[in-house]
């Protein structure tokens, strides 16, 4: 076998880093996939709310509230019982992440719990004969809103709020400039080699690479258990958060997956083209 050139092996050197930041390019563009799908997507964040019971047990949390707010004001747990239900925090919420994904402070609207809270009261001071000063009413009133819209709305997206806001805006053009560079690539590792089976070869090194980086991080997600050990006051949020992860974990393992099968097509096609070409 003749020994390869100094043109050709510093060729190989550059078509190997090449393939190398396409498997990087690719990577990243995976993970972007990844966030854009689920920690971007508002309609994510609803499905699985749905899917962990959500709502009912954010509502089972507010009522606890409620009740302890009302012991200490003299009211009967069977009135704070009544105030809110599913319906009412679920139409809450959802519109509290539309105001948040559209770049909003995320707001929640209490008009509907404030008015059901007053007109229960109203019917209860009256069914009771109760005597009440009107301060400490409207002084109950706000504290059991301030309750509500503590419970309906999400500490850590105030919390990453700025940083939240600034990389869902970003994002598509991250995306879009990952896929111009990586078709770039593709296009010189085309051109740039006489012999397809070459082009074949680089393409398997980058899916490979993208397989192997994937696997590794979903397979550290699956052996560390997701977010399970995450503490969380609220078991509504903690159960979202939980399937939240192992949902974007399954998501990683498709993506491996999916490098998986195209590396093995870009191997065989390497094999088959390397293979004619010896045997004419």
């Amino acid at each position: 076998m003749a020994k390869k050139t100094t043109g050709k092996k510093v060729r190989d050197i550059l078509f190997g880093v090449l393939s190398f930041f396409l498997a990087f390019f690719l990577f990243l563009l995976s993970l972007c996939v990844l966030t854009e799908l689920s920690l971007f997507n508002k309609d994510y964040w609803i499905d699985k709310m749905n899917s962990t019971n959500y709502f009912s047990d954010k509502s089972e949390e507010i009522t606890d509230k409620l009740v302890i707010l009302g012991n200490a004001s003299g009211l009967k747990k069977e009135f704070c019982e009544s105030i809110v239900d599913s319906i009412m925090v679920t139409s809450d919420t959802e519109n509290y992440l539309d105001d948040f994904f559209r770049a909003g402070t995320g707001h929640i609207d209490t008009t509907a719990f404030k008015q059901k809270f007053v007109t229960e009261l109203d019917a209860y001071i009256k069914k009771n004969n109760a005597k009440v000063d009107q301060k400490n009413v409207d002084y109950l009133v706000k504290n059991a809103e301030n309750q509500y819209k503590e419970c309906v709305h999400i500490p850590l997206l105030v919390t990453i709020s700025g940083y939240f806001h600034a990389v869902k805006k970003y994002l598509p053009y991250v995306m879009a400039g990952l896929v111009l560079l990586s078709a770039i690539i593709v296009l010189v590792l085309v051109f740039g080699n006489r012999w397809k089976h070459r082009v074949f070869k680089y393409l398997y090194f980058a899916a490979a690479a993208d397989f192997l980086a994937l696997t590794t991080a979903a397979a550290y997600m699956s052996i560390n258990g997701g977010l399970k050990n995450i503490n969380l006051e609220s078991r509504a949020f903690y159960n979202m958060v939980v399937l939240f992860a192992n949902e974007m974990n399954v998501i990683l393992w498709a993506e491996a997956a999916f490098f998986f099968i195209t590396a093995a097509a870009f191997f065989f096609l390497y094999r088959s083209l390397f293979l004619k070409l010896t045997a004419d």
